[in-house]
C-alpha cells in the first residue's frame, strides 16, 4: 500500500449522503429548472467529448509517468461527466473522493477551480461555437451549468480544508513514519480509555523499549525507519483488534490492552511483544544488535490516570531492564526493588559529593622476581549500613545518573595524591587507574592530568591509565587523539581486559599503548584448560612482537605464576601477592615486604 494510500485509508473523504447533497443544491440555487437544463445539455454533448477536451485544454497528456498527473486526469474525466450526473450523491461522492487523492498528493488547492473555469468555458464553446445569436434556452443551460460549477467547488473545497485539517491532526497526534498515534494521542486515547473501562474487567498498558547497540547508530535514516516500522508492524500483529499500539519516541512503544478478564492478560502480551520484536531482529536484521525490554501496570490496581498507569509500567520496565529480565509487571516485589534502586542511586550520588569513596591499591609484580613495580587503584565503598558495594553496581548507576565524568575526575585526583604520598614514603612506584569510553571523548583530558600532576609534584609518567577494548570501539576517532596526546605528555598507557571485548591487532599496532593487561577470566583456567592457556600464550606473544609489556591479572597460585613465567609474561598482579588495600595499608605491607619492594 502507498503512503497516498494509507492516508486516504485514515482520513475517508468528504461525505456526501442525501442530506449534504440537498443542503448544497440549495445553497447554489441548483432547482428543478437548473437540473433540466443540465439533463438537456448531456443530450448533445457526451462526458468522453468533454473530458478529452478538458484533458486537452489543461495539458494532462496521456504518459502515465508515475507522477501526480496520473491522479489528475483520473478527477478531470470524472469532471468531464457533469452532463451525465442524476442529481443522486454517487457521482459528487465520487468526484470528491477523486480529488482527495490528488490533494494528500501535492495538488495545488486551486486546481478544481482552474478545471471547473475550463470546463465551463468549453461547455459555453459548445453551446454556442462562433454564433452571434444566442438562444434563451442556451443561456438557461450555461447559467445552470454555472451555478453547479459554484458548488462542485465549494463541495472540493470543504474536502481540501478537511484533509489539510486531517494532515495537521496526523502531524501533531500521529507518528509520521510509522502511522500510529504519538505520545500525545496515547495519552488521549489511554485517559478516553480509562473513562470508558467496565467495571470488573482491568485496562492494561505494556510499553517496550528497545536499547540498540552500535550497530544501530549508524544506519542511514531511511534503513531506521524501515527497521522501526517493521517492528511496530510485527507488534500489530500479535495484539488484538481492539488493542491500540502507539509511538512513545524512536525506540519506545507502548500498547494499551482495553477489556482484560484478568490481569495475567498483561504479562502475556508483554512477553509476546518482546518475544516477536526479538525474533523480528534476530531472522530480519542479524547484524543488528539490541535488548528488548518490557514493562506493565493495569488499572484500576495500580493507578486510575493516564500518567500514574504509565510511570507503574515504566517503574516495571526500569527494574526488567536492571534485573536482565525480558519483562517485569509491576506490582509487590516490583515496587520493592523500584524504591531501593531508586534509594541506592541517591545514596551513589550523595556518596561521591561527599568523597565517601576510597580507592584500594593492589600491587603489580614482576615475574619471575616479584618485585613490586606498581599497583592499581581499584575503587571502593562502604555503605552506611557497612555493607561493601561491588564495583560495578557503582559504575553502573554512576553511569546511569551521568556522573561518570565527575567520578573520573575523582579517581585520577585521587590517585595522583596517592602517588604523591607513595613518593614522601619512599616507594616511587607506578600507579594504574581505570579510564571509561567517556573519559577518552573529553578533550581537556590529557590538559586535566598533566594540571593535576603538576599541583602534587608527580611525574606524569607514574600515573597509568587502563582502556578497555569496548571504550577504544565506542569513540575510536576521539580516543587515538585522546591517547596520542596524554603520551606526549609523558603518560604511560595500557589496554585492559584484553580478549574480552572487540580484540583486534590493529589496536596494538595504531595506538600508543604501553602495556597490554590479560583478563584474570582467562588467567585463571590457564592450569586447567589448554585452549584457555593456548590463548594467554598467543596474547603473550602478540603484545611482544608489539613490543609491550604483558601484566597478568588474577593470578592467584604458585601454579598459575609458574605458567606464566614460563610464557614469558612481564608482570602479574592478585591475591597471590597482596589484595587490593588501602593506602596507608599498602605502605605498610610495602615496608614489610622486601622481596615484593625488591
Amino acid at each position: 500500500m502507498t503512503a497516498m494510500a494509507s492516508f486516504v485509508d485514515r482520513h475517508p473523504s468528504h461525505v456526501v449522503d442525501a442530506d449534504v447533497l440537498a443542503r448544497l443544491l440549495l445553497r447554489y440555487g441548483l432547482g428543478q429548472g437548473e437540473q433540466a437544463a443540465i439533463r438537456a445539455f448531456g443530450r448533445i454533448v457526451t462526458a468522453d467529448e468533454l473530458s478529452r477536451a478538458l484533458l486537452e485544454r489543461l495539458n494532462l497528456g496521456d504518459a502515465a509517468d508515475g507522477t501526480i498527473e496520473p491522479a489528475l486526469r483520473d478527477f478531470c474525466s470524472e469532471l468531464a461527466r457533469i452532463a451525465e450526473w442524476d442529481f443522486s450523491p454517487r457521482w459528487p461522492a465520487g468526484l470528491a473522493a477523486h480529488w482527495a487523492e490528488c490533494y494528500v498528493a501535492g495538488a495545488v488547492a486551486e486546481f478544481p477551480f482552474i478545471a471547473i473555469e475550463a470546463l465551463i468555458a468549453l461547455c459555453q464553446q459548445r453551446l454556442f461555437g462562433e454564433r452571434a445569436m444566442v438562444y434563451r434556452l442556451e443561456l438557461d443551460i450555461l447559467n445552470a451549468l454555472v451555478r453547479l460549477g459554484w458548488c462542485l467547488g465549494g463541495l472540493l473545497s470543504e474536502v481540501a480544508i478537511e484533509h489539510e485539517q486531517a494532515i495537521r491532526v496526523s502531524a501533531e497526534e500521529g507518528d509520521p513514519v510509522l502511522g500510529i498515534p504519538n505520545r500525545r494521542r496515547f495519552l488521549t486515547l489511554l485517559a478516553d480509555r480509562l473513562e470508558r473501562a467496565v467495571a470488573g474487567r482491568q485496562l492494561g498498558l505494556v510499553i517496550v523499549h528497545v536499547e540498540w547497540g552500535r550497530s544501530a547508530d549508524v544506519l542511514a535514516l531511511d534503513e531506521r525507519d524501515h527497521l522501526r516500522l517493521a517492528l511496530s508492524e510485527v507488534m500489530r500483529a500479535v495484539l488484538r483488534p481492539n488493542d491500540v499500539l502507539c509511538s512513545l519516541g524512536d525506540d519506545e512503544w507502548a500498547a494499551i490492552l482495553p477489556d482484560l478478564h484478568h490481569p495475567a492478560q498483561v504479562s502475556l502480551a508483554g512477553h509476546k511483544l518482546v518475544d516477536a520484536c526479538e525474533v523480528l531482529r534476530s531472522n530480519n536484521f542479524p547484524s543488528l544488535r539490541g535488548r528488548f525490554c518490557g514493562g506493565g501496570s493495569w488499572a484500576p490496581e495500580h493507578a486510575g490516570d493516564p500518567f500514574g498507569l504509565e510511570q507503574a509500567a515504566r517503574t516495571a520496565l526500569v527494574v526488567a531492564k536492571g534485573g536482565g529480565r525480558p519483562f517485569d509487571a509491576y506490582g509487590g516485589e516490583v515496587v520493592v526493588r523500584a524504591e531501593g534502586d531508586a534509594n541506592f542511586e541517591m545514596e551513589v550520588a550523595r556518596a561521591l559529593e561527599a568523597q565517601q569513596f576510597q580507592l584500594f591499591l593492589q600491587p603489580q609484580v614482576a615475574l619471575p622476581s616479584r618485585r613490586m613495580i606498581g599497583a592499581e587503584a581499584l575503587l571502593r565503598w562502604r555503605r552506611a549500613d557497612g555493607r561493601a558495594v561491588p564495583t560495578p553496581d557503582i559504575l553502573r548507576v554512576v553511569d546511569r545518573i551521568g556522573l561518570m565524568p565527575a567520578l573520573s575526575r575523582w579517581v585520577i585526583q585521587q590517585a595522583v595524591q596517592i602517588l604523591a604520598a607513595l613518593a614522601a614514603a619512599g616507594c616511587g612506584v607506578r600507579v594504574s587507574v581505570n579510564v571509561v569510553a567517556d573519559d577518552l571523548n573529553d578533550p581537556e583530558l590529557p590538559l586535566f592530568i598533566r594540571q593535576t600532576c603538576d599541583t602534587w609534584r608527580v611525574p606524569p609518567s607514574r600515573l597509568c591509565c587502563e582502556i578497555t577494548e569496548s571504550g577504544l570501539v565506542s569513540a575510536e576517532g576521539m580516543s587515538a587523539r585522546t591517547l596520542e596526546t596524554l603520551r606526549e605528555g609523558g603518560g604511560r598507557l595500557a589496554l585492559d581486559d584484553f580478549g574480552t571485548g572487540y580484540s583486534s591487532m590493529d589496536y596494538l599496532r595504531r595506538l600508543p599503548v604501553d602495556e597490554l593487561k590479560v583478563d584474570k577470566s582467562f588467567v585463571e583456567r590457564i592450569t586447567a584448560s589448554d585452549n584457555d592457556r593456548a590463548i594467554v600464550e598467543l596474547m603473550v606473544r602478540i603484545a611482544h612482537t608489539f613490543g609491550l609489556e604483558v601484566v597478568a591479572e588474577g593470578v592467584e597460585t604458585a601454579a598459575t605464576e609458574a605458567v606464566l613465567i614460563d610464557m614469558g609474561c612481564n608482570c602479574a598482579q592478585g591475591y597471590l601477592y597482596a589484595p587490593a588495600m588501602p593506602v596507608d595499608e599498602f605502605i605498610e605491607w610495602w615496608k614489610g615486604s622486601p622481596a615484593a619492594a625488591g
